[in-house]
């Protein structure tokens, strides 16, 4: 039974604010819960209705806590929720630091911040650097754009320049170096910047970085930020 303050508590957390303050986020749908579950990820609550429960066999059963739909609905951040989510607490996942990195500056697209990890998890890379002003983590659209990759894509936000002092930079940039002629190299972190104005000036005069550009003989000015992480990805990763 989930008392009435934790349900407001719950229903509290589709703002960043009291996502903080609680250091609880919500994570929606039967695949994603089940593979929270399955991981080491820390989990408050699996909430469900009546509905969910009455059709449903499986390991997430015995776990459930039913709500009313009311109450559900007033927690779920989805249109169409699939009538189970779960309250997972913040987390920091330890481990050893993948040899290619990616850092963020100033994305603000829940999508593609969540895409981004998921694409990360896709080719291997375990840690992404974020700056202070990239989308929260725990935003519900990050967090379901990213299919799962979030239990295993390791989040830093901080200031990027204290975080990549040192590193081999890839600055994604129109003027930069053309991504196919770049040297292969064993490691290093690709710096992605916002989808509107791309990366800081002043980020870029503080760093040691190597300019590179993704060719393209269209009209259009740029590429999405989740795609060009993709490509590039693709191209420093793949050989």
């Amino acid at each position: 039974m989930i008392s009435k303050a934790k349900l407001r508590q719950y229903q509290q957390l589709s703002s960043k604010k009291f996502r903080q303050k609680y250091g609880l986020f919500v994570v929606e749908g039967q695949k994603s819960v089940s593979e929270l579950v399955a991981s080491d990820w820390p989990v408050e609550s699996i909430l469900c209705t009546s509905a969910f429960l009455s059709s449903y066999t499986g390991v997430l059963e015995d776990n459930c806590k039913v709500v009313s739909r009311a109450d559900f609905q007033a927690i779920s951040q989805l249109k169409n929720p699939q009538e189970i989510l779960a309250i997972a607490r913040h987390h920091e996942i330890i481990h050893n630091i993948s040899p290619w990195q990616i850092a963020l500056d100033g994305i603000n697209d829940p999508g593609n911040l969540g895409t981004i990890i998921r694409i990360a998890d896709w080719f291997g890379i375990n840690t992404i650097y974020a700056s202070k002003d990239t989308v929260d983590l725990y935003n519900n659209k990050v967090i379901q754009s990213t299919m799962g990759s979030f239990l295993r894509v390791n989040v830093i936000q901080g200031d990027l320049c204290d975080l990549l002092v040192g590193k081999t930079v890839f600055a994604t940039l129109l003027n930069g170096q053309n991504i196919r002629n770049v040297p292969s190299t064993s490691g290093g972190v690709l710096l992605i910047g916002n989808e509107a104005n791309g990366i800081k000036p002043e980020l870029l005069h503080r760093l040691v970085h190597t300019a590179i550009t993704i060719p393209g003989s269209g009209s259009t000015e740029s590429l999405n930020a989740a795609m060009a992480t993709a490509i590039c990805c693709e191209r420093l990763l793949g050989g």
